[in-house]
């Protein structure tokens, strides 16, 4: 019995590739399916085009929105599992899974679990990262993690900080701004944009193409065609872009080129009232949403995984842990240059031909 550990985009996916190959499978969902798409901020839709977000075999609704809402894809993963009729276990959550040399022993809330593989599919939103910045107790106003938030409307009349600018923390700090509210971001080193998407093939032919150019061809076409905000204060990233995570979109270098929202450096320290910023500068904030990022939930299996430096485990070519290859870990990596639900399908298939290459 082939063990998958979540119901989400990649659990299912993943699901459905063995299901292909007529191999036995079992899904553990901690809460229900695609739990972490209902627990988003209300403005978020997919950034990347519904036609190249759809799961293996089965198309999001034509009624659908280009960038379907967060909850419309929640709908449609709902739907997705119940057209493959995909065998889900909810409520189970797994707190330990050991490998005894035959057999995966999996600890579970509701008793004990056994199977030949384990597949961890845990999603990249499960567990927030909270950075210890110093002075916490001292400041005296709200601290959350954009996890947390979903509008703007408590914090209008407050001056808010957003640190980081990733997709969530860009959109949030465009979603307050538009909403009066008087907005800060701290961007600690720098950030790349893209434009939305305007078709569906251009997105496939730009993802095949930069997983097999040489790296240093494919820098050098990006460098060329990435705008540069510098002259607002959000240079490009250090290194190389190819290993940067662009924000789709140009609302938020739009908003501070137009003073609706203020680029800061990175967070130092909290003060009382105020949070100083790395080049000596404090400002007063009544509230900062730390849209921090967050860490891979794989504690329960973490003793059979090596781990890179972002904390993300180390896997081979068919996303098997490169220490245990009766151990699959599918979702939580993805090129810079393809959507993170654009790669689930080629991931899932090549995890499904990994698992079935083990089992010969």
């Amino acid at each position: 019995m082939i063990i998958i550990v979540g119901a989400g985009p990649a659990g299912l996916a993943v699901a459905y590739e063995l299901q292909q190959r007529n191999l036995p499978y079992r899904i553990l969902e901690r809460c229900g399916i695609g739990f972490a798409w209902q627990n988003h901020y209300d403005r978020l839709h997919l950034h990347t085009l519904k036609e190249v977000s759809t799961l293996p075999g089965l198309p999001m609704p034509d009624d659908y929105p280009p960038f379907p809402s967060a909850s419309q894809f929640q709908r449609y993963l709902v739907q997705y599992a119940r057209h493959f009729r995909i065998e889900i276990a909810s409520g189970v959550e797994v707190q330990s899974a050991t490998w005894n040399a035959h057999a995966w022993q999996i600890m579970t809330n509701q008793g004990p679990v056994e199977g030949d593989t384990l597949v961890v599919a845990t999603g990249i939103w499960s567990t927030p990262y909270i950075p210890a910045l110093g002075g916490e107790a001292d400041f005296g106003g709200l601290i959350m993690h954009s996890r947390d938030y979903r509008n703007p409307t408590p914090f209008v009349g407050k001056r808010t900080l957003v640190v980081g600018v990733g997709n969530s923390g860009a959109e949030i700090a465009v979603d307050l701004s538009e909403h009066g509210v008087a907005t800060g971001i701290s961007i600690q080193s720098g950030a790349t944009f893209v434009p939305y998407p305007q078709s569906a093939t251009a997105m496939r032919a730009l993802a095949w193409l930069f997983l097999r150019l040489p790296r240093s061809l494919g820098e050098r076409a990006l460098r060329r065609v990435r705008r540069d905000y510098s002259a607002i204060g959000i240079p490009w990233p250090p290194g190389m872009l190819l290993d940067s995570y662009p924000v789709v979109g140009y609302q938020l270098p739009e908003a501070v080129a137009a003073g609706r929202v203020t680029r800061y450096p990175g967070v130092s320290r909290f003060l009382p009232g105020r949070v100083q910023f790395d080049n000596g500068q404090g400002e007063p904030f009544d509230a900062v949403i730390l849209a921090t990022g967050y860490r891979p939930t794989i504690q329960f299996v973490a003793d059979e995984l090596d781990l890179d430096q972002d904390g993300k485990p180390r896997v081979d070519r068919y996303w098997r842990s490169v220490r245990n290859a009766h151990l699959v870990c599918v979702g939580f990596t993805y090129p810079s240059t393809e959507g993170w639900l654009q790669a689930i399908g080629r991931v899932a298939r090549m995890a499904a031909e990994g698992i079935v290459q083990g089992r010969r």
